[in-house]
């Protein structure tokens, strides 16, 4: 029987709809113009491949995604609404030759027996993100979605390992990814120092000594900073003054003091971590105790410091700095080399100018950093109960965004204070319209955000406070989803993301849907920050 091209496009239609009905582990999502998605993300994948749409894969439904669902349905004889229900999902995944691998998360590896490609989105595509950064092969965020920089990782290890380069991860490509897996475990002259995101620090089997650059060293210098040993800047590096912090912490726990951060080291700090036993109280270095810094103390960001000044001002920079890790001269208020390197060190650990001048830009960070950052403990469980959220509480604001968004220049860092978990992280300001666009400061702040969001990328919103640089702190909602454009390349965070404020819920519902999920959002954190005042 012979049907015309308009009976096979019905048909086709007609065979969308059966997958439906067949499909027990179907989505009932529906996505329309205004939305915010991993899903989107897939099917302007989708409708990419088919030439239907020239955009960004960026998960946000904006007109020109809208346009493309609408030629999509009319070419398939769908009703042409540009709304992404189930019948429109499934024809156009079928009609691109996308699969949605297996959710299954019974293995820990990413070896199972699907077909993971450019545009698929799954637990197993996560999983294979996962091994692949294992394995030094992929630096991107763990999203669940395949996109090109997990391709580019794919034909990599493929063309290191004798396989056909083409960034599909079929069934031997999985193989050899597990052979590889195993080989590394069984290794133990591994000295990579990657540290999971679960491990308060670094992994017990590898000896950190002078020299070394890992993550594992970065997250030693955290903990031993949290213990009050280190009082350095978080860089990886195990130079003298990590060495000094490890001796220091060996003789007060009565091991053998050789500056060497070996398996009993580690794992003692693990202990004293956990049980945190006079954490921030006292420190080995000085014998006595560690004074709480001040963190009413603010930089006059109309003033400008450079070398030859000569001040109170300094000082006060001098003290901040000293507090963040940055300086460890003598506080004199003279602005000489000393300072001048502080300074250019805070500059390019915050993605600024490194002149070497504390301008504005530099002085509004550097009180935001020594306002939050100073007291926020990062390597507490989600779930903990955080000390001091009542009397921060006291001073979170409800106030509606368009109000005040223009106090705040577009360049300046914030800290995002996330209640609920107690992990805290900094955020570069992009842009301020409707909400906030910000991207993470450094690659530091990404994983801490990652863990605040239990190790997964997604666009639920949740509610924090927010801190500026006038020490203000506001009730807002964010999410950690990237997505284009993007203007930091060094933050691991392939993307922006958005921090939304108080505005009217009349305002909200204009927007659209994903405005009004943050704004219940930060109704709910409100709530929550009332009843954690005192």
């Amino acid at each position: 029987m012979i049907f015309s091209a308009s009976k096979k496009r019905w048909l086709s239609a007609f065979a969308a709809v059966l997958m439906i009905c067949l499909c027990a582990a179907a989505s009932a999502e529906t996505y329309s113009l205004g939305d915010e998605a991993d899903e989107i993300a897939t099917i302007q994948t989708a409708l990419k491949q088919l030439k239907l749409y020239t955009g960004g894969i960026t998960g946000h439904f904006g007109e020109k995604t809208q346009t493309a669902v609408k030629k999509f349905q009319k070419r398939y004889a769908l009703n042409d609404d540009g709304i992404v229900g189930e019948n429109t999902r499934l024809a156009l995944y079928e009609a691109a030759g996308i699969t949605e691998g297996s959710t299954s998360s019974s293995s820990s590896s990413s070896s199972d027996s699907t077909l993971l490609r450019h545009g698929s989105r799954s637990e197993s595509v996560r999983r294979l993100q996962q091994d692949l950064t294992t394995l030094g092969y992929y630096n991107g965020v763990i999203s669940g979605h395949f996109g090109s920089k997990t391709e580019a990782a794919v034909m990599s290890f493929q063309r290191k390992n004798g396989l056909s380069a083409d960034g599909i991860a079929g069934s031997n490509t999985l193989a050899k990814i597990a052979t590889a897996l195993g080989n590394a475990s069984s290794s133990s002259g591994s000295s990579s120092g990657s540290s999971s995101s679960g491990s308060t620090s670094s992994s017990s089997d590898i000896l950190l000594k002078h020299g070394v650059k890992s993550d594992a060293v970065r997250t030693l210098q955290m903990n031993l900073k949290s213990l009050g040993y280190y009082n350095g800047s978080v860089t990886g590096n195990f130079g003298s003054l990590t060495k000094e912090a490890v001796y220091n912490f060996q003789k007060a726990n009565g091991l053998s003091a050789d500056g060497i951060a070996g398996k009993n080291t580690l794992s003692a700090i693990d202990k004293t971590l956990s049980g945190k036993p006079g954490t921030n109280d006292t420190s080995s270095n000085t014998g006595g105790s560690v004074q709480k810094p001040d963190t009413s103390m603010k930089l006059n960001t109309n003033e400008t410091l450079m070398k030859g000044s000569s001040s109170e001002e300094v000082r006060k920079l001098q003290t901040m700095l000293t507090s963040l890790g940055y300086y460890n001269g003598n506080k004199t208020g003279n602005f000489g080399p000393k300072t001048v390197d502080a300074v250019m060190a805070f500059q390019k650990a915050k993605g600024l100018t490194q002149d070497g001048i504390a301008g504005k830009k530099t002085l509004a960070a550097i009180n935001a950093d020594f306002i939050n950052g100073t007291t926020a403990d990062n390597n507490k469980n989600p779930g903990d109960n955080v000390a001091g959220n009542s009397s921060m509480a006291n001073n979170v604001l409800y106030e509606n965004f368009y109000n005040w968004r223009r106090r705040y220049d577009n360049g300046e860092y914030c800290t995002v204070y996330d209640f609920q978990t107690g992990y805290s992280w900094r955020l570069r300001i992009m842009t301020k319209d409707a909400h906030m666009d910000a991207e993470p400061a450094t690659s530091q702040d990404t994983e801490i955000m990652y863990k605040a969001f239990g190790s997964k990328n997604t666009w639920t919103p949740k509610p924090v406070w927010v801190t500026f640089s006038d020490g203000k702190t506001y009730i807002g909602a964010t999410h950690n989803v990237p997505h284009s454009p993007q203007h930091l390349t060094d933050n691991n965070f392939n993307g922006h993301l958005c921090v939304h404020f108080p505005i009217s819920m009349d305002k909200a519902e204009s927007i659209g849907k994903y405005a009004v999920s943050h704004q219940e959002a930060i109704n709910e954190g409100w709530e929550a920050t009332m009843k954690l005042r005192k």
